[in-house]
């Protein structure tokens, strides 16, 4: 497996949150400037202005957005994908200091909803979802409830891996290795948003050309991943859930030991 852009690679560990995993291919090399249309995105109507980015390189555009990406405070984080034929949504706001707040669902195997704010973690699932883990025990107990506790629990840590954006951040001072082209297509927009796609082995990456040269949607044709990012740095707003939705699982683990 070839490795991605950073900028891909960092939506992809981001997805982790869930176990997701990407196998498409990105690298560096020289540009072509055979136009390549990014997916599910209209041509803009006037050529593309702001920022300049249309001007430069693939490469070129690559390198700002990636460092937008790894200097950004905050965003949400938005992931549609296809795992063993299933559809899995990903919606998650998160900073640099660890916070973060949203949902993770699939069709068949449930939702959840999950707020981090330090290093104490809230999950809230429904019934489907504690099922599918051959917890019908659980899904009773739970119900319409949070369980809290620390993110240092391994019943709550793997669902907060993806709440990290300074680990993934850090991940992109990597070198990105491999030496495929980076193709620049022609100015579309993306939710009403002028960018420019770089692709390169079925990546796509589509660039604002207004304001800063964020990454606004990467497509990976290969696996079917669809993300968008949005809200850049704008601050996670989650809250803590009232106590008396909250059962502690560490009191509930330390009641179970003693027989309660």
């Amino acid at each position: 497996m070839k490795r991605k852009h950073g900028i891909a690679m960092t939506a992809v560990g981001m997805a982790a949150v869930l176990g997701l995993s990407a196998c498409g291919s990105e690298g560096k090399g020289s540009d072509d400037k055979k136009p390549t249309k990014a997916a599910d995105s209209a041509p803009a109507k006037d050529t593309a202005a702001g920022n300049g980015v249309e001007k430069l390189s693939g490469k070129e555009i690559n390198d700002k957005a990636k460092t937008e990406l790894r200097n950004a405070g905050s965003l949400r984080f938005k992931m549609t994908s296809s795992k063993n034929g299933e559809q899995m949504k990903i919606d998650l706001a998160l900073d640099r200091q660890g916070n973060c707040a949203g949902t993770v669902a699939t069709p068949t195997t449930g939702s959840a909803e999950v707020i981090k704010l330090g290093d104490k973690v809230w999950l809230k699932a429904d019934e489907k979802l504690w099922a599918s883990k051959g917890n019908p025990q659980a899904a009773e107990l739970f119900k319409g409830r949070y369980v809290s506790g620390p993110t240092s629990d391994p019943s709550l840590s793997g669902m907060t891996k993806g709440c990290n954006l300074a680990a993934m951040q850090a991940q992109m001072g990597q070198d990105d290795g491999g030496t495929e082209t980076i193709t620049k297509g022609a100015v579309t927009t993306v939710d009403g948003q002028q960018a420019i796609p770089i692709s390169a082995k079925g990546t796509t990456i589509s660039v604002a050309t207004t304001g800063k040269p964020y990454p606004l949607k990467i497509e990976d044709t290969k696996d079917g991943n669809v993300t968008t990012l949005t809200d850049w740095d704008k601050p996670v707003t989650a809250k803590a859930p009232p106590a008396d939705q909250t059962i502690d699982i560490t009191k509930l683990k330390q009641s179970q030991k003693q027989g309660l």
